[in-house]
């Protein structure tokens, strides 16, 4: 076996040795954690086919008997026992090896253990020798691990990561298969979106683990009550898409009347107290109001819109004159409260730290836009920044944030602040002069601030974000990509903007200790940012693992939930971030 052994290494074990080791240096700080399965993660041997006396020798019986979960002297010795372990049908070039006609082979294959557990094994090899001395050489490997992290890959491409319902996009796919059914079969069905009422109430009074947790209750729920052929997904923070496969007028005020009972019929448990949840319901009626995915979606927005002004718990069916009023009426009311809100002073700054290391002190922080509401209540940016970019008044906020950053860095002379501005300011020439003017006046300011723009707008863009960066950075300000690795950045664009920082999208950043593939691609980023000679940004960062894993990769600042949540009143500004300016003194 020795002998054999060494000479299929020379032939064929030097790939798999490298291929294991290129495995280990991607995984980073993976590589040392232990597997959670039954299999030992990356454990390998070899094992020797002996085709004539149909007997197996083993390179390394102690991990060999690891691999099938029995004691050494159980080890499997023949061939016939070794096929007998495979959990299904055996690979058919697998077998053509073994018989001897094929010289080489490479599959993969659930291995059944002592135990009754199964798990995943890759195995490869190939013959050596001739005549009586021929003899099958292979390597088998666990890679129960690998097998697992591609499984939850898949599932999580069609399914939402904190309810386990479908998510947006295979709402989407459910209802177009629905809509092309009825219109070939020529039935009726539904779609409904469910909007969970006053989740911010929950957010504000029991914590966020308290509103994830009515979240998930709420899904269950509602699932708990439809039919086997129907479809139910999130589709948002709050909101759930249904997709009834067959109803009437009738048999639809029935499944609404069901969903809202269903939820409000008993309070839900949280780690922060009891919450009485309730919903309302918007709906559509299939094909005869909608005749494809985004008509079906938009109006039931609308129509939830109608339910949600009838009050909580409530329902509404969408009619020829829901969509119209709801948009006017929104947009109308949105467009006063953000005016009234400017004029009020009510826009405020939330201030997220941005740190080169765990412990350290921040000087560093991305201004995050809020509003306050008429009640007193933070209004987050998600709610009113959309209607703004529609109505055309985002300007004004762009222009309200920079003029609160630049009041509190006048306050504060060791900060540094990171403030966004919309790309509808940058391509507009008046407000990006206007932007530009108000930096000019506070120019002693401008090399304290940096100016992001996220990626995927300034493709949408580019010549007047060229214009614009060139003009902010005259002043002495910085300027950063934010969501970085969400477009398609070509390198000549990269150089042409003379950018700065570069902040890495955060979803290849959260959970990055866990993903190989995310470690792969925060690597490519943070090459390309040093060939540029750019500073890097890790955002989301939210656990210590991803975090030491960001800093042993070479990310410069961390920014996430770990180091600090946005604050609209942070402890170095006692009382926030000053409406006004502060007095000048006058030059005689």
């Amino acid at each position: 076996m020795a002998e054999n052994a060494k000479a299929f290494l020379n032939v064929r074990g030097q790939e798999a040795a490298k291929e294991s080791a290129d495995s280990e240096r991607v995984r980073g700080v993976d590589a040392a954690a232990p597997e959670a399965s039954s299999s030992d993660h990356g454990l390998q041997t070899m094992f020797e086919f002996n085709p004539v006396a149909d007997n197996l020798k083993w390179s390394d019986d102690d991990a060999a008997a690891r691999i099938f979960g029995v004691n050494v002297s159980d080890l499997v010795a023949t061939g016939k026992d070794f096929t007998s372990s495979i959990d299904g049908e055996e690979d058919p070039a697998r077998a053509a090896a073994f018989s001897g006609a094929r010289d080489s082979y490479a599959c993969e294959y659930r291995l059944k253990r002592a135990d009754g557990a199964v798990h995943w094994v890759e195995e490869r090899g190939g013959w050596i020798g001739a005549g009586p001395n021929k003899r099958l050489i292979s390597v088998i490997r666990s890679i129960d691990n690998r097998k697992r992290h591609e499984e939850e890959l898949a599932r999580l491409a069609v399914n939402d990561d904190l309810t386990g319902l479908l998510n947006r996009v295979h709402v989407r796919k459910a209802l177009e298969k629905q809509l092309a059914a009825h219109q070939s079969q020529q039935g009726e069905g539904a779609y409904l979106l469910v909007g969970i009422d006053d989740i911010g109430a929950v957010n504000a009074d029991f914590g966020f683990d308290a509103a994830d947790t009515v979240i998930v209750e709420v899904a269950r729920r509602l699932a708990s009550v439809i039919g086997p052929e129907d479809k139910i997904g999130r589709v948002a923070g709050t909101k759930f898409g249904i997709v009834i496969a067959g109803c009437d007028a009738d048999f639809l005020r029935q499944v609404c009347v069901r969903l809202l009972n269903v939820v409000r019929e008993s309070v839900i448990e949280t780690k922060g107290g009891a919450v009485a949840a309730s919903i309302c319901l918007g709906a559509v009626r299939l094909p005869e109001q909608a005749g494809d995915a985004n008509a079906a979606m938009t109006r039931a927005e609308a129509a939830l819109d109608a339910a949600k002004r009838i009050g909580k718990s409530s329902w509404s069916a969408f009619t020829d004159k829901t969509d119209v009023v709801s948009m006017r009426r929104r947009n109308s009311h949105m467009s006063d409260v953000i005016l009234t809100a400017l004029n009020e002073r009510r826009i405020r700054l939330a201030f997220q730290p941005i740190v080169s290391d765990l412990g350290e002190t921040p000087k560093k922080f991305e201004c995050l836009i809020r509003m306050l509401g008429e009640d007193g209540q933070t209004v987050p940016a998600p709610e009113f920044i959309p209607a703004a970019e529609r109505l055309g008044l985002v300007h004004l906020l762009d222009r309200r944030v920079l003029e609160l950053a630049t009041n509190t860095l006048a306050r504060c002379p060791d900060i540094h602040l990171n403030v966004n501005i919309s790309m509808e300011t940058v391509k507009d020439f008046v407000w990006a002069e206007g932007y530009i003017a108000l930096l000019r006046a506070n120019q002693e300011l401008a090399k304290r601030i940096t100016v992001e723009l996220t990626e995927t707008q300034v493709i949408d863009a580019i010549d007047a974000s060229i214009e614009f960066v060139s003009e902010i950075k005259k002043l002495g300000c910085s300027f950063g990509i934010d969501d970085f690795g969400a477009g398609y950045t070509s390198f000549r664009n990269l150089k042409a903007m003379d950018i700065d920082i570069l902040k890495i999208d955060g979803s290849f950043v959260t959970g990055v200790s866990a993903s190989r593939e995310n470690q792969l691609f925060v690597r490519t980023l943070l090459d390309l940012a040093r060939n540029f000679g750019m500073k890097t940004v890790a955002e989301w960062v939210d656990n210590e693992a991803d975090a030491m894993l960001l800093k042993g990769l070479g990310v410069d600042f961390l920014q996430g939930y770990l180091l600090g949540k946005p604050e609209t009143n942070p402890g170095w500004l006692p009382e926030g971030a000053p409406n006004d300016p502060p007095q000048r003194t006058q030059r005689i």
